[in-house]
């Protein structure tokens, strides 16, 4: 199966638009680009090093604080095996009475060993140097603290870390260090060495001032936001932090990560823990038993890239305002010549001739415009010969119908003139003979008899009675031609009067109605007329002309319903522009007269009954008010005339 992506395909609604988006975009896109791939490259260079430089900062941690606990271990390795340490505890634990802690020959014998010892602890900076028998009694404080005359084998110090290096030492049987709670709960470091000469006296505790690791992992923090800690495990569930209080579940995603470094799977990277996301490095500790933590939060170890992120969303957010404003006058300068020539080329469309393209420019678009005045001026020219012929071809057009329809009728009168010359001799013939006949009889009655005579043979033979007849019928039937003539004449003096009259503010029903009133078709009555007129305030045309559309439609609609049918007009308004549209339901025409239906002296109508010009007038005086007028019919199913009037 194949996927492909498909773009929506967005029409610019112009060349301005279209040319400030894609230049903003061509601008815009290398910037986000390179802010976007620089600022991750950076940030993810930036993580490496900081996530390397803790790394380096753990190991050396961890070589520092085993050195520094190994260190420790020694020297009480060493210590236990001074022969002057030995004597101290095996006299200790003779006279030692848990009874009688501060009996004299206890005193005298503190008193013979205090200064050395206390000087000891004093030198190696520790809190406190225990000497402790194998039974777990603790026979010399040098600190005379409150372990002095415990047991440590005692339930009270289960689970503490002094009893853990007691037991670790001797069953080791050398030296070991820890961290962890004392006798009060507190937090304490413990190194433990047996003591032995030929037999195992007992055990030495030495507890280190934790004030020197604290202080040593605090100048290792020597940037803010960042953390030196070290954990060890509390019991099998728990990691607790030496020298804090924090606690951290085995069994969390940090706490895993603590127990993989302990068992020698050293961690370096990135986690969410303590509250926040950090850049994490942990080692394991051996000498302590635990691992050590160096953690440093990465918002404040990447605020750098985060102000560098904010400086370059300003840097792109400028360009982009920068490049909008070139981008913007880029396409004013190349658009609005663009518009200008398309505004000329809309003109010349709308019929209009003088257009030139205002555009003053020496690249190509100036040349385009020189181009387009030049074609224009051409097209003025070609226009105006295809006007005039146009109007010639439309003048012999009309003149050929005229010519035509006019011949008709001047046919018939020239035919009954001749016939008419013809009959006007036998009437002066007939004229000359009464003359005669009359002035015979007055002076020659034989004469008179005779021009009788002759006079009757003249009418039996011209046959006087038709001839008055004939006469008669030729008379009206050439009134009746001339008239036909007069009308034709008549209804084309419309064209030459298309422009003579003023708009009006008129009511369009009441011009329909009062078309409607002068009308004289024969079925007008057995139309049904309904009115549909949505109109909310006055029209403005010329009513005089607009009636002899009106006229001419309607009149059409009644007489093609020959039964009874029905004629809807409806007007109505569609933005800017006036609808009227007359619907019959008549018989209807086919395509071919609709073809022809608006042509000068074309009708459907019998002989005599119409000259073929109103449809034609009714669509010169709607194109004279700047509108249209379509006629669309079904045979058999009506018509529908619809006229189309612009800011009425």
């Amino acid at each position: 199966m194949t996927f492909r992506l498909k773009l929506p395909d967005y029409q610019f609604r112009s060349m301005k638009g279209r040319l400030l988006s894609w230049m903003t975009l061509i601008a815009l896109i290398p910037v986000l680009l390179l802010v976007v791939i620089g600022l991750s490259y950076a940030e993810r260079q930036l993580a490496e090093e900081v996530k390397t430089e803790i790394g380096d900062l753990s190991t050396r941690l961890q070589y520092e604080l085993d050195l520094l606990v190994t260190r420790q271990i020694e020297e009480a390795r060493v210590f236990s095996r001074s022969p002057y340490l030995q004597k101290a505890l095996a006299d200790f634990s003779r006279i030692y009475r848990p009874d009688d802690l501060y009996s004299m020959s206890y005193q005298d014998l503190q008193d013979t060993y205090w200064t050395y010892l206390s000087f000891f602890a004093e030198k190696h900076e520790l809190k406190d140097l225990l000497l402790v028998t194998t039974a777990g009694d603790v026979v010399f404080s040098a600190a005379q603290s409150d372990l002095y005359g415990r047991n440590l084998i005692h339930v009270d110090y289960s689970g503490t870390a002094i009893r853990q290096v007691f037991e670790q030492a001797l069953w080791q049987m050398d030296s070991v260090a820890s961290v962890g709670s004392g006798f009060d709960q507190k937090q304490y470091a413990f190194v433990a060495a047996p003591v032995q000469d030929t037999r195992l006296s007992g055990v030495l505790v030495m507890i280190p001032d934790t004030a020197g690791l604290a202080h040593f992992l605090d100048e290792s923090s020597n940037e803010s936001a960042q953390y030196l800690s070290v954990y060890r495990q509390e019991n099998n569930a728990v990691w607790a932090e030496v020298l804090g209080s924090d606690r951290i579940e085995r069994s969390s995603v940090v706490g895993k990560i603590l127990s993989a470094a302990y068992l020698g799977r050293d961690f370096s990277g990135e986690m969410k823990g303590w509250g926040d996301r950090w850049l994490v490095s942990v080692r394991a500790i051996p000498a302590l038993d635990g691992v050590v933590v160096v953690r440093r939060e990465r918002d404040v170890a990447l605020s750098a890239i985060i102000e560098l992120r904010y400086t370059a969303w300003g840097v792109t957010l400028l360009i982009l305002i920068l490049s909008a404003i070139i981008a913007r006058h880029v396409a004013l300068t190349i658009s609005a010549p663009v518009y200008e020539l398309s505004r000329s080329i809309e003109q010349i469309a709308q019929g209009k001739r003088k257009v030139k393209a205002d555009v003053n420019r020496e690249d190509e678009i100036g040349t385009l415009a020189h181009q387009f005045n030049l074609m224009a001026e051409s097209l003025r020219t070609t226009q105006a010969q295809l006007l005039q012929t146009e109007k010639m071809a439309s003048i012999g057009h009309l003149a050929a119908g005229v010519a035509h329809e006019i011949n008709n009728p001047m046919s018939v009168v020239t035919a009954n003139m001749n016939t008419m010359q013809d009959y006007s001799g036998v009437y002066v013939t007939l004229v000359d003979m009464y003359d005669r006949y009359i002035r015979a009889s007055m002076t020659d009655p034989v004469a008179a008899l005779n021009i009788n005579k002759e006079l009757q043979s003249f009418q039996e033979k011209e046959d006087i009675q038709f001839v008055h007849q004939d006469m008669k019928a030729l008379l009206e039937d050439s009134l009746l031609g001339l008239s036909r003539v007069k009308n034709i004449v008549s209804s084309l003096k419309v064209f030459s009067e298309l422009d003579q009259s003023d708009d009006e503010e008129v009511s369009l029903r009441s011009e329909l109605e009062h078309v409607m009133s002068e009308l004289t078709t024969p079925n007008k009555d057995k139309v049904e007329v309904q009115f549909q007129i949505e109109l909310d305030r006055p029209v403005r045309f010329k009513p005089e002309q607009m009636r002899r559309v009106f006229k001419a439609v309607i009149d059409n609609a009644l007489r093609a319903c020959t039964d009874k049918g029905s004629l809807r007009i409806r007007a109505y308004r569609k933005g800017k522009g006036l609808y009227i549209e007359f619907h019959d339901t008549g018989c209807g025409m086919d395509d071919a007269q609709v073809n022809k239906v608006f042509d000068p002296f074309y009708t459907t109508r019998p002989v005599g009954e119409g000259i073929g010009l109103g449809l034609s007038i009714a669509h010169a005086i709607v194109e004279a008010h700047g509108g249209t007028m379509r006629l669309i019919s079904r045979q058999g199913r009506g018509t529908k005339v619809q006229v189309h009037l612009p800011g009425r």
